[in-house]
């Protein structure tokens, strides 16, 4: 049942010293590729990061100063990092017109996908969004129409016997009677 694959999914800062299966990957970006997207522009790109010389370069240029906070990140054995390419002009324009970044929720989609395929094949992820995306740009020498979105480390979860994260309760978050509003 899908609601127990979101109900297991969790973010993971604490990663097992085990190298993650590329077809494991391949079927993350497989999950993401699938995502729907504003007039289908598909405005990602996701660049899959795991061998331990390169990691570590990008780890440093990610991580260091006021973003090691999120330095667990570069120990997950996969790196996966989720850039915005230009996509599409439509959705961009209808963004201004709506006030919303259409891109930024398409990647958001596309990413929920991946990381719910990795907890559906036993891995564990995060979503990191607080990094030095210069940092990333400048190691990853990435083009100038694609910006660095996210960060998902990707690898095989340290048990955890911590209980879930408590979430609000669903009449906090939804009206069934909107006719109240």
């Amino acid at each position: 049942m899908f609601l127990d694959l979101a109900k297991k999914r969790r973010s993971v800062r604490r990663y097992l010293d085990r190298p993650v299966e590329r077809e494991k990957i391949e079927l993350c970006l497989e999950a993401a590729r699938f995502a729907p997207s504003a007039c289908n522009a598909q405005p990602w790109k996701f660049v899959v990061i795991d061998d331990p010389a390169k990691k570590e370069r990008l780890r440093r240029a990610a991580f260091s100063g006021i973003y090691s906070v999120n330095a667990f990140a570069g120990k997950a054995p996969v790196l996966i990092i989720v850039f915005r390419t230009s996509g599409k002009l439509l959705p961009r324009i209808a963004g201004c017109f709506q006030g919303k970044e259409y891109p930024i929720i398409d990647i958001g989609i596309a990413g929920e996908h991946l990381v719910l395929q990795a907890t559906d094949l036993g891995l564990g992820t995060c979503w990191v969004g607080w990094f030095n995306g210069k940092g990333v740009r400048k190691a990853l020498n990435s083009p100038l129409g694609q910006k660095p979105v996210a960060i998902i480390p990707v690898g095989y979860p340290v048990p955890d016997k911590k209980k879930a994260v408590p979430r609000k309760p669903l009449e906090k978050i939804s009206d069934l009677n909107p006719l109240k509003l």
